[in-house]
C-alpha cells in the first residue's frame, strides 16, 4: 500500500452504544420523576382487574378459571423444540470458526471468505425453515423457532461481516508497518536522512488503522475468541462491536422482577388470546370481515402491547442484566410516532440498527445506491422477511402482510405532507389507526382463509 492511499473506512464505527436504562424501567421512572408513571402503574392494575374478572367469569360458566385450548398447543413437542433450538445455537459457532481461519491467514476475507459466509448463511436459514416445516410444529412453536433462527442469522451476519472488514484493515496495517520498516532501512542503507514527511504520513495512516481496529480495551484480532463470541450471543443486540458498555454487577432482584413481569404479562396474554381472540377468529368464517375486525381491535391492541412488553422489557432486559449489557435502549417512544418509518426506527431498535448498518449503509457504501434507493431496498427486504415468516407459519403463500407493509409507503408520504407536519397529533392519530386496524385485519385474512380451506377439505 502506498503512503498516499487512504485506508478504507468502516461504516460500522459510526454506531455508539452507551449505558442507559429502558424507558419503562420503574426505578428510573421514579428517580427521574416521570409524570406518566402513575398511568403506567394504573395500566397494570387495570390489567390485573381484567385477569380476575376473566377468571371468575370463566369459573362460573365452565368450572375452570381458564380455557385449555391454547395450553394444548403450547405444550406440544416442547422437548423436540428445545433440542432443535440448541442445535441452531450451536451452529452459530461456525461463524467463529470462519473468523479463526481468516485470522490465521488460511483464507482471505475477500472472495473466498465472502463466498463461504453467504453459503453458510443461506444454508443456515434454509435448514431452519425446512426443519420447521418438516417437524410440522403448531404455529406458536414454529413462530418461536423461525424468529429465533432469524435473530441468530442476523447475529452471525453482523459478526462475520464486521470482523471480515476488520481483517482487511488488519492486513492493510501489517502492509503499512512493513512499508515503514522498509523505507527506514532503505534510507539508512543509502546513507541518506530519513524522509520525515513520508514517515509521518505513513504513521498517520498506521495510527488511523490502529484506532479502527481498537475499541476500549479490545483490539482485533484478540476479540476472536469463544468467550467473546458467547458473550455476543447473550447480548440483546444484533450488531457486533469489539466492546460494549457493561454494568458493574448483576442485580438478582432485577432479574427476579423481570421474571415476575414475564410470568404476569404472559398470563395476561394467554388469557386474552384464549378468551378474547381465538373464539372470534374461529367464528370469522360466519361473520363479515368488517365486524370481525371491529370485535378484535381492542383485544389485538392489548396483545400487541403485551408482546412488545414481553420481548423488549422482560426478555431483552433480562438477558442484558445476566450478561451485564449496559445499553438498555431496545426501543424509543414509538407510541408517539407520526409516520410508519418513524415507528420502524423506534419500535425495535436492535433490528433497526442491524438494517441500518448492514443493509442501508452497506448498500450506499458498497453498491453506491442513493439514500432513497437504499431506503426502499431496506423496506423491501424487511417486508419480504416478514412475509417469509408468515409463509412458514401458515404453510401458505398469501402475501397479505407483504402488501400491507408496502402500503405503508404511500402512508409515509401522506404523513410527511405539510398539514400533518404542522399538526403532529394528526400524524399520531393516523399511525394508531393503522396499527389498530391493520393487525386484526391481517389475523382475520390469514385465519379466515385457513378455516375456509379446512372446511372445504
Amino acid at each position: 500500500m502506498k503512503a498516499k492511499d487512504s485506508p478504507k473506512k468502516i461504516t460500522s464505527h459510526q454506531f455508539a452504544f452507551q449505558e442507559r436504562p429502558s424507558l419503562f424501567d420503574v426505578p428510573t421512572m421514579v428517580k427521574e420523576g416521570n409524570p406518566f408513571r402513575g398511568f403506567y402503574i394504573l395500566f397494570w392494575i387495570t390489567m390485573g382487574v381484567f385477569l380476575i374478572q376473566t377468571f371468575t367469569n370463566n369459573l362460573k360458566l365452565t368450572g375452570h378459571i381458564t380455557g385449555s385450548y391454547l395450553f394444548s398447543i403450547l405444550s406440544k413437542d416442547l422437548g423436540s423444540l428445545f433440542l432443535s433450538d440448541m442445535a441452531m445455537i450451536a451452529a452459530t459457532f461456525v461463524s467463529l470458526a470462519i473468523q479463526k481461519v481468516i485470522v490465521h491467514k488460511w483464507m482471505h476475507r475477500e472472495y473466498a471468505g465472502m463466498i463461504i459466509q453467504h453459503v453458510y448463511q443461506t444454508s443456515y436459514l434454509a435448514f431452519a425453515i425446512s426443519w420447521a416445516l418438516w417437524k410440522d410444529w403448531p404455529w406458536i412453536q414454529c413462530t418461536f423457532f423461525v424468529l429465533h433462527a432469524l435473530v441468530n442469522l442476523m447475529k452471525i451476519h453482523s459478526y462475520i461481516s464486521y470482523n471480515g472488514e476488520l481483517s482487511v484493515q488488519h492486513e492493510q496495517l501489517e502492509a503499512l508497518l512493513q512499508e515503514e520498516q522498509s523505507l527506514i532501512k532503505a534510507q539508512k542503507k543509502e546513507d541518506r536522512g530519513v524522509d520525515q514527511d513520508a514517515i509521518s504520513e505513513l504513521r498517520d495512516q498506521i495510527d488511523h488503522l490502529r484506532a479502527s481496529l481498537t475499541k476500549g480495551s479490545v483490539q482485533y484480532p484478540a476479540n476472536v475468541t469463544v468467550k467473546n463470541f458467547w458473550d455476543y450471543l447473550l447480548f440483546p443486540t444484533l450488531v457486533y462491536e469489539l466492546e460494549y458498555p457493561r454494568t458493574k454487577s448483576i442485580r438478582p432482584w432485577y432479574i427476579f422482577e423481570k421474571c415476575l413481569a414475564l410470568v404476569g404479562t404472559f398470563t395476561l396474554l394467554y388469557v386474552l388470546v384464549e378468551h378474547q381472540i381465538i373464539p372470534v377468529l374461529n367464528d370469522s368464517v360466519n361473520t363479515s370481515v368488517i365486524l370481525t375486525v371491529l370485535q378484535l381491535i381492542f383485544p389485538f391492541m392489548l396483545a400487541f402491547l403485551f408482546v412488545f412488553y414481553i420481548m423488549f422489557e422482560c426478555v431483552c432486559n433480562g438477558f442484558a442484566e445476566i450478561s451485564r449489557f449496559a445499553d438498555r435502549s431496545f426501543y424509543d417512544d414509538w407510541w408517539n410516532s407520526t409516520t410508519f418509518d418513524d415507528y420502524a426506527r423506534k419500535w425495535n431498535r436492535p433490528v433497526h440498527l442491524f438494517l441500518l448498518r448492514h443493509v442501508y449503509l452497506n448498500s450506499i457504501q458498497t453498491y453506491k445506491l442513493s439514500k432513497k434507493s437504499a431506503t426502499y431496498l431496506t423496506f423491501l427486504l424487511s417486508s419480504c422477511v416478514h412475509e417469509l415468516v408468515m409463509v412458514v407459519i401458515t404453510r401458505r403463500f398469501r402475501p397479505y402482510l407483504f402488501f400491507l407493509q408496502m402500503f405503508q409507503l404511500p402512508l409515509i408520504w401522506m404523513a410527511r405532507q405539510p398539514i400533518v407536519r404542522r399538526y403532529p397529533s394528526v400524524g399520531i392519530a393516523l399511525f394508531w389507526m393503522g396499527i389498530l386496524s391493520g393487525i386484526p385485519l391481517l389475523a382475520v385474512l390469514y385465519c379466515r382463509q385457513l378455516m375456509i380451506e379446512a372446511n372445504s377439505a
